[in-house]
């Protein structure tokens, strides 16, 4: 597997694309998929018990996208996933990977202290215990700070979300470097706006879907969505086309376009 010199442009369109060749590939291993996202869940829940569980969840994260990445990559070749694909982060490229979740980590902290120095003036949850809730007003300064708080912090945060969107498959799948990876999948997010867009929306849509069907829409979609991660990156990085649905597959999933 080759990288381009410079990710793929793709149309607007695309994020379809991703979006389907996820559940192609989800379909390939249904079983395994819903108990690698409870396995995940149990442990995030578990982690976020410690008194640093938030700091150990954010370490990690590279590491079980990596996991997630590394299923979909089966899938795509095998068309079958394992249930210990989850853990292919832990026993593959786990230095690197680690790496990435330290600079995760230092990127999130500006973040976090503009917006408490931005709410630092006033408490919102004593704001909120101190008004009654049939009669919850707030000031002019009060709201403004609260959206300069989350515009800027959205701010900030989208060129991270960029930057470590495709860095776990480049480092797992490629060996790229931590800094080339999250400097490739930042411009590989960037050339590539108008279809992620697209993707967002489908993923909106389908998340407020499944949660109306409550945990059975949820076990589907998330894992969905993690592969079509896979697809997308597999599309903008890889050389030659991408039939996310493999010849003679698309009849046996019922699903095409």
């Amino acid at each position: 597997m080759q990288t381009h010199p410079m990710p793929r442009r793709h149309p607007i369109g695309r994020g379809w694309y991703w979006t389907r060749g996820g559940f192609t590939l989800f379909l390939h291993g249904r079983g395994a998929s819903v108990g690698m996202l409870l396995c995940w869940l149990a442990i995030g829940l578990l982690l976020e018990m410690l008194p640093i569980g938030g700091v150990i969840s954010n370490l990690l994260y590279m590491v079980w996208m990596a996991g997630w990445m590394a299923a979909a990559e089966r899938a795509w070749r095998e068309q079958k996933i394992r249930f210990d694909d989850l853990f292919t982060g832990f026993r593959q490229q786990f230095r690197p990977l680690l790496a990435g979740g330290v600079v995760l980590i230092l990127a999130l902290l500006p973040i976090e202290i503009l917006s408490s120095a931005l709410l630092s003036h006033w408490d919102p949850v004593q704001l909120l215990q101190s008004r009654e809730a049939i009669n919850l007003t707030f000031t002019v300064d009060e709201i403004r700070a609260v959206l300069l708080a989350i515009s800027l912090s959205m701010l900030m945060a989208v060129p991270l979300l960029m930057a470590v969107t495709f860095a776990p498959a480049l480092i797992l799948l490629q060996k790229v470097p931590v800094h080339r990876a999250l400097w490739l999948s930042f411009v590989g997010c960037l050339r590539n706006m108008w279809p992620f867009l697209t993707w967002s929306l489908l993923a909106c849509v389908l998340l407020l879907l499944s949660s109306m069907l409550l945990v059975v829409g949820l076990l589907v979609v998330i894992p969905m969505l993690n592969y079509s991660v896979y697809v997308a990156y597999r599309d903008i990085f890889t050389d030659g086309q991408m039939p996310v649905i493999p010849p003679g597959e698309a009849t046996a999933t019922h699903f095409d376009a």
